[in-house]
């Protein structure tokens, strides 16, 4: 098996003590100039090639200019956005901080992350980095320490065992920063994912722990790196870029930006391929991740240019209306429930709806993207009595093959117990929703996107579904339960491997249960 280098942190003491040993046993065997990229080759830590793609050159030659200016007594601010996949982690939070301690090891690191545990992962790889031989034969002046020498927090000694005054620390943006400092601070990806990135608390809460936290640790003459998968425009990374157009004594932040595509490159030099790295991923990689992500997302995580949201946000023109959509015993047909069911709910000018989508999501073999079919929506505004008989009538007309599948949000703590008492003949399957309205929908936007993967039977139903579509936003604000349907749909029949073809659904299953 393969070992890849973000797994090393994972290891016990005695794999670790091997691999160690394996790496010690060869010697440097790469010309070193001072210079990150030589860095890298000669202390990698893989049995994986080291792949060399545009965008490793271009962030390799940053740092060397930063470290150069540091010597000098410059300050330097690098915002680097790229997309996932491509071993951005691997080249600033693995290996420069070690690099930067080579040359300096009388000045302290911070890694920072989303998380202290991501923050810990890079900073145990470094750690391991100095630990190695091939490091040593760079930097034989310089160790770790043997008192204070853990993964998130590890001192640096000189050939006599002194300690230096260098040191390295890890910690999450949110805790744990205060009472340490930096003359090289990296914050290396401050959103989990999408809920996160589309919290509006979210992003102001971590943008005050960058600037009231993170940059007030810095030293003098610092260098300081956000690395980042931009998730939204109003995230640090797009807050950075705008503080720095509204005030002029704002750091000053070099951005390199390295969207997926060639087209949407602005810097300097060309992509040598059609995508940023195909030495290492592949045009297909590039091409379903494009289908399976939708516009939205595409535009932050591959093109470095995250959209607002506005709404229209799932696109009408692909969806297919048919006369007869597949038998309930060809697919595996759930139907979806979203209860009015407070008085707050049913009550005002413009009360919400109860509404049952009968819906289902294949895979078919060979795409990327999924199926959607939509066979029939109920929906009402009547008070209980009414409303518990049409989807009692609804249920008994779906039959036995259907799932009933009752959604239990938030404003409806309690509707999965309330149906099962009033209809306690029917086997009702609660699914607890979770997270943001339009994080939940992200998943569909791909679908409709896509030409003809979302087949709706002709019905009268059909302009009031179709219009709650085309208002969708995501903020709520809208009424969306018939777009709630379908996102606790699609989250209901993944997390049940229903919807796949059966090679899938097996192979899922398998997954599951290792």
């Amino acid at each position: 098996m393969k070992l890849k280098a973000s797994d090393l942190s994972h290891l016990d003491e005695e794999a670790l003590e091997r691999f160690i040993r394996l790496k010690r046993s060869s010697s440097a065997t790469v010309d070193y100039d001072g210079s990150h990229l030589a860095f890298m080759r000669n202390t990698w830590l893989s049995y994986e090639p080291f792949v060399v793609g545009f965008h490793t050159r271009k962030i390799c030659e940053a740092i060397d200019q930063a470290i150069a200016d540091f010597r000098n007594g410059k300050s330097s601010y690098l915002l680097i956005n790229v997309h996932h996949r491509v071993g951005k982690s691997t080249i600033i939070s693995r290996y420069a901080p070690p690099h930067f301690i080579g040359e300096f090891p009388q000045h302290e690191v911070i890694q920072c992350s989303y998380s202290q545990k991501l923050a810990t992962n890079f900073s145990t790889f470094g750690r391991n980095v100095v630990r190695s031989d091939r490091y040593r034969a760079l930097y034989p002046h310089i160790g770790l320490s043997g008192e204070t020498n853990k993964k998130d927090d590890w001192v640096i000694v000189d050939a006599n065992g002194f300690p230096t005054g260098g040191r390295v620390y890890a910690s999450g943006l949110l805790s744990g920063l205060t009472g340490n400092g930096y003359s090289f601070g990296c914050l290396d990806d401050y959103c989990r994912g999408r809920a996160q990135a589309e919290s509006a608390v979210f992003r102001q809460n971590t943008w005050e722990s960058f600037t009231n936290d993170f940059l007030t640790r810095a030293a003098p003459v610092n260098i300081t790196i956000v690395l980042a998968t931009q998730w939204h425009w109003d995230d640090i990374s797009g807050r950075i870029k705008n503080e720095m157009e509204l005030n002029a004594d704002f750091p000053r932040f070099k951005c390199l930006s390295f969207p997926a595509r060639a087209r949407d490159y602005k810097g300097e030099g060309e992509y040598p391929n059609e995508y940023l790295f195909e030495e290492r991923l592949g045009k297909t990689w590039y091409r379903n991740q494009y289908a399976t992500l939708g516009q939205y997302s595409s535009s932050a995580l591959l093109d470095c240019n995250p959209m607002p949201r506005t709404g229209g946000r799932l696109s009408t023109n692909g969806i297919v209306y048919v006369d007869e959509v597949p038998g309930k015993k060809e697919i595996p047909w759930i139907r979806v429930w979203d209860l009015a069911h407070t008085a707050k709910q049913r009550k005002g000018d413009d009360p919400d709806w109860t509404s049952g989508t009968r819906l289902c999501f294949v895979r078919k073999q060979g795409e990327a993207v999924p199926y959607l079919y939509i066979a029939d929506v109920a929906r009402t505004r009547d008070g209980a009595v009414k409303r518990d008989k049409m989807i009692k009538s609804k249920v008994v007309a779906d039959g036995v093959y259907i799932e009933q599948v009752v959604e239990n949000t938030i404003d409806s703590k309690d509707a999965y117990e309330y149906l099962c008492e009033a209809m306690p003949e029917i086997s009702w399957k609660k699914h607890s929703v979770k997270g943001d309205k339009g994080a939940r929908a992200t998943p569909l936007e791909a679908i409709f996107e896509a030409p003809g993967h979302v087949v709706v039977q002709r019905a009268e139903w059909n302009e009031a579904w179709l219009n709650e579509i085309l208002r969708f936003d995501g903020t709520g604000q809208e009424h969306d339960d018939q777009v709630d349907n379908l996102s606790a749909g699609y989250e209901h029949q993944i997390s049940n491997c229903r919807g796949f073809d059966e090679d899938i659904r097996q192979e899922m299953a398998a997954l599951r249960s290792r």
